[in-house]
């Protein structure tokens, strides 16, 4: 019944009738657009392989796909009179067709933002891409209330260092972990042999797939309610969503090893929950992985890139947002998600179906609740995957952790500094 339950939600999200794109959504994808615009003129010059360090494609490609999402919050509904004008800008652009036509077009009379005060928002580090490309195009008319260049090009000139800093380091742990791939093969293929031992190779597989159910199942049910509930208070501080989140995420965690364990030291016993680390070989992992995840993008491709706000999220945007990704998706998720995946579901079908299809099936379950398309659905997968041969080859679900942590914060430190950070 539990599993029926939960197919039936699964059902809805994957095959439902869409439901259009979340509130906020468009803000979200106008800072991303903007920001993407920026980086892609700024490193016109740069030669190829850095631009693909830092993953940045040359500037018409990225005004193409800027463009297509755009249309496709135009095609939902949900774009506001900021958002068209932004679409007619660029649109011009890319096209190189008159800017006034373009623009009397799309408005079809809506007011346009103030000249002046574009002017005077890009020489204040505000402003976006298409303020600059209306000022520029029409100054020769207009006379700016001031300068704006200087301003502007100092802020893509910054945005360019913090992209090639924050996607350097992640590329400079990928190869400090080279040294130590044979080391690491070597070890998961010990763990493919491995039996599980102690108290869980006693559990039932229904008993920890029972487990595993009612704890995902009171997941979806707080989340909705949270949701539900945040979105009735508007102004919450973001302190209390912090701590919201934080219970939403461990609360699974918590009543898997309630209704598993009667102390706590038993479970930090059995799922191996010491403090002992393995950092040469988290970083052996961390470097397959990346090196597994080129193979993959080389395959089926990186991601939709026309996604409206390309999975960044509007509550992550400033110090708060940053605390809140932190607390969130480097520390929590790691934690209560290796705990349900690994430590649960994993060793539930370890006992009865060995290494290798248990690390399948919990790996497609992973991936599967994370909601991802194409690309996200394969790359969660293979992480998955990998954590679980980890877990069986150490028996330390803190190594799996400390890896999650690693791989999460690799992706969300610098997309935030990129897309969140404050520029000027």
């Amino acid at each position: 019944m539990l599993a029926f339950i939960l197919g039936i939600w699964l059902w809805d999200h994957y095959f439902g009738e869409p439901e259009g794109y979340a509130p906020g959504t468009e803000e979200i994808a106008l800072v991303k657009i903007d920001r993407d615009l920026r980086l892609a003129d700024a490193m016109s010059g740069d030669p190829e392989w850095l631009r693909w360090i830092v993953g940045v494609d040359e500037a018409a490609v990225v005004r193409g796909n800027s463009l297509t999402a755009l249309e496709k919050l135009a095609a939902d509904g949900s774009m506001s009179v900021a958002g068209l004008e932004a679409y007619a800008i660029l649109k011009a652009e890319h096209e190189g067709a008159p800017m006034r036509e373009v623009l009397a077009e799309t408005m079809q009379g809506r007011a346009t933002t103030d000249f002046a005060e574009v002017s005077r928002s890009l020489a204040g580090h505000g402003g976006s891409w298409w303020d600059a490309r209306r000022v520029a195009e029409l100054e020769n008319e207009l006379t700016p209330v001031t300068e704006w260049r200087s301003g502007f090009e100092a802020d893509s000139r910054q945005l360019r260092g913090r992209a090639i800093l924050a996607r350097s380091w992640v590329w400079l742990l990928g190869l400090a972990g080279v040294a130590f791939i044979p080391r690491t093969l070597k070890l998961l293929a010990i763990g493919l042999r491995a039996r599980p031992r102690g108290y869980s190779a006693a559990w039932p597989l229904p008993l920890g797939i029972m487990v595993f159910l009612v704890s995902t199942l009171a997941w979806i049910g707080f989340t909705l309610t949270l949701d539900i509930g945040i979105s009735t208070l508007p102004g919450l501080h973001p302190l209390a969503g912090i701590l919201l989140d934080s219970a939403a995420r461990l609360l699974p965690a918590l009543i898997a090893l309630g209704l598993l364990f009667r102390r706590p030291s038993h479970a930090m016993r059995v799922l191996g929950l010491g403090p002992s680390l393995a950092p040469k070989t988290i970083l052996g992992m961390f470097s397959l992985l990346m090196i597994l995840d080129l193979l993959l993008r080389s395959i089926i491709g990186g991601g939709d890139p026309t996604e409206p706000g390309g999975g960044l999220s509007p509550g992550e945007s400033g110090l708060w947002g940053l605390a809140f990704a932190v607390v969130s998706a480097c520390l929590l998720a790691p934690l209560a998600e290796e705990i349900l995946y690994r430590g649960v579901l994993f060793r539930s079908l370890w006992v009865r179906l060995g290494v290798l299809p248990a690390a399948l099936l919990s790996s497609a379950v992973f991936a599967t609740l994370h909601f991802y398309d194409g690309y996200g659905l394969a790359s969660v997968g293979l992480f998955g995957f990998s954590c679980a041969l980890l877990y069986a080859a150490t028996g330390s679900l803190t190594c799996c952790i400390a890896l999650h942590l690693l791989y999460n914060s690799a992706i969300i430190l610098p997309e935030w500094w990129i897309y969140h950070g404050a520029l000027g």
